[in-house]
Protein backbone atom coordinates (compact mmCIF):
# COMPACT_ATOMS: atom_id res chain seq x y z
CA UNK A 1 0.00 0.00 0.00
CA UNK A 2 3.15 2.28 -0.11
CA UNK A 3 2.88 3.06 -4.13
CA UNK A 4 2.21 6.31 -4.86
CA UNK A 5 -0.81 5.83 -6.98
CA UNK A 6 -2.49 4.21 -4.23
CA UNK A 7 -1.74 6.95 -1.80
CA UNK A 8 -2.78 9.44 -4.17
CA UNK A 9 -6.09 7.45 -4.75
CA UNK A 10 -6.95 7.03 -0.67
CA UNK A 11 -6.24 10.94 -0.22
CA UNK A 12 -8.55 11.89 -2.84
CA UNK A 13 -11.07 9.20 -1.58
CA UNK A 14 -10.72 11.00 2.17
CA UNK A 15 -11.31 14.71 0.13
CA UNK A 16 -13.96 13.68 -1.62
CA UNK A 17 -16.04 12.49 1.27
CA UNK A 18 -14.91 15.15 3.71
CA UNK A 19 -16.23 17.78 0.68
CA UNK A 20 -19.54 15.24 0.67
CA UNK A 21 -20.05 15.27 4.48
CA UNK A 22 -19.71 19.70 4.14
CA UNK A 23 -22.13 19.41 1.00
CA UNK A 24 -24.70 17.40 3.21
CA UNK A 25 -23.92 19.04 6.37
CA UNK A 26 -24.79 22.49 4.35
CA UNK A 27 -28.00 20.85 3.07
CA UNK A 28 -28.89 19.86 6.13
CA UNK A 29 -28.55 22.80 8.44
CA UNK A 30 -29.56 25.72 5.51
CA UNK A 31 -33.01 26.20 4.29
CA UNK A 32 -34.90 24.27 2.04
CA UNK A 33 -36.03 27.36 -0.26
CA UNK A 34 -32.43 28.75 -1.22
CA UNK A 35 -31.98 28.75 -5.03
CA UNK A 36 -28.67 27.15 -4.55
CA UNK A 37 -30.05 24.04 -3.07
CA UNK A 38 -30.91 21.77 -5.66
CA UNK A 39 -27.30 22.27 -7.05
CA UNK A 40 -25.86 21.34 -3.89
CA UNK A 41 -27.69 18.04 -3.58
CA UNK A 42 -26.74 17.37 -7.17
CA UNK A 43 -23.13 18.19 -5.77
CA UNK A 44 -23.12 16.21 -3.08
CA UNK A 45 -24.32 13.20 -5.10
CA UNK A 46 -21.60 13.54 -7.67
CA UNK A 47 -19.22 13.75 -4.92
CA UNK A 48 -20.30 10.65 -3.42
CA UNK A 49 -20.28 8.93 -6.30
CA UNK A 50 -16.51 9.86 -7.57
CA UNK A 51 -15.35 8.34 -4.20
CA UNK A 52 -16.91 5.05 -4.47
CA UNK A 53 -15.11 5.16 -7.86
CA UNK A 54 -12.11 5.85 -6.31
CA UNK A 55 -12.94 3.43 -3.62
CA UNK A 56 -13.33 0.87 -6.60
CA UNK A 57 -10.17 1.59 -8.17
CA UNK A 58 -7.85 1.28 -5.59
CA UNK A 59 -9.44 -2.20 -5.24
CA UNK A 60 -8.85 -2.65 -8.62
CA UNK A 61 -5.45 -2.06 -8.06
CA UNK A 62 -5.09 -4.59 -5.33
CA UNK A 63 -6.36 -7.01 -7.35
CA UNK A 64 -4.48 -6.60 -10.55
CA UNK A 65 -1.17 -6.37 -7.94
CA UNK A 66 -2.15 -9.52 -6.85
CA UNK A 67 0.26 -12.66 -6.87
CA UNK A 68 -0.96 -15.80 -8.41
CA UNK A 69 -0.89 -18.72 -5.49
CA UNK A 70 0.99 -21.49 -7.02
Amino acid sequence: MTRRAVRLIWVLTGLCLIAGLLASGALLLGAPDRPWHQALRELSTLVDVLALLLWMGIFAIYWARRRPRP
